[in-house]
């Protein structure tokens, strides 16, 4: 590929990009309205009121990092449900892979536009937390571009995520799989409400096997980042097995794309 040919890529990648993000924004207050309910709702509730039964005082901070970490992963749903309603109805996507350009830029330029969403609404946890955790959540001792940087990269794996769950189920009847049989099991299963080292603690067969869950290392990564080093991976560890876990996903986007819209 020549220099021509790659700002050519290039050029319709942003182009691509700012249309997506485009239509997106105008849904994006109703979206941090969502996450928020929600986050507001889990976050009183374990942070403030189940510590008169005896939970740790500083679960609520836990729980923060787990909601950061997985904003991305609930705002899936809806991309994976919009994804196979185009399949099925105007097929816009099969619009953009007749522009002039290698079919895996239109398909980064989709993964990139979740991202960039999944990243704002993550990152506005940060404010919701302080809020609510004035005095015990001390954002000076955040590790900030390490925060950024796994919630970037957490947030680009969700988006090829949403793609290749989408082309996978692949059909509007089957769009209640997508939180039964994915989202919810890697969710539930990631460390939301547990660390990776506690689980070793209560059950080892089990950690081990949740080492093959990419959530995991999200999790883990990001309290390493919001809380601490102490008594979670270590943050390079995530970050080398997250990206892992993108590359391969990027390549089962790449192939289930090419069965679900017969591109060359």
């Amino acid at each position: 590929m020549n220099s021509k040919t790659k700002t050519h890529s290039a050029n319709i990648f942003f182009k691509l990009l700012g249309t997506r993000l485009q239509i997106a924004c105008h849904q994006l207050l109703a979206k941090l309205v969502n996450i928020q309910i929600w986050s507001i709702c889990t976050l009183v509730i374990f942070g403030h009121v189940m510590q008169t039964f005896g939970l740790a005082g500083d679960f609520g901070l836990f729980q923060l990092a787990g909601i950061i970490a997985t904003a991305g992963l609930f705002e899936n749903y809806s991309n994976i449900a919009t994804i196979i309603m185009d399949f099925a109805g105007e097929r816009s996507i099969g619009y953009y892979l007749t522009l002039p350009v290698q079919p895996s830029v239109v398909l980064f330029s989709s993964a990139c536009a979740y991202a960039t969403i999944g990243t704002l609404l993550s990152l506005s946890m940060v404010v919701v937390g302080k809020i609510l955790f004035f005095a015990s959540f001390n954002l000076a001792a955040v590790a900030w571009c390490k925060l950024i940087a796994i919630t970037v990269l957490s947030n680009l794996f969700y988006g090829m995520l949403a793609l290749a769950i989408a082309a996978h189920v692949g059909k509007v009847a089957k769009i209640g799989n997508v939180w039964s049989r994915f989202i919810f099991p890697l969710w539930f299963l990631g460390g939301f409400q547990f660390s990776w080292a506690a689980m070793h603690k209560a059950w080892p067969p089990l950690a081990y096997g949740l080492l093959a869950n990419p959530i995991t290392y999200i999790m883990e990564g990001t309290r390493a980042a919001l809380l601490g080093q102490q008594d979670f991976f270590s943050w390079w560890t995530c970050m080398g097995m997250l990206t892992l876990f993108t590359l391969a996903c990027w390549g089962a986007v790449y192939n289930r794309m090419k069965k679900q819209l017969d591109f060359v």
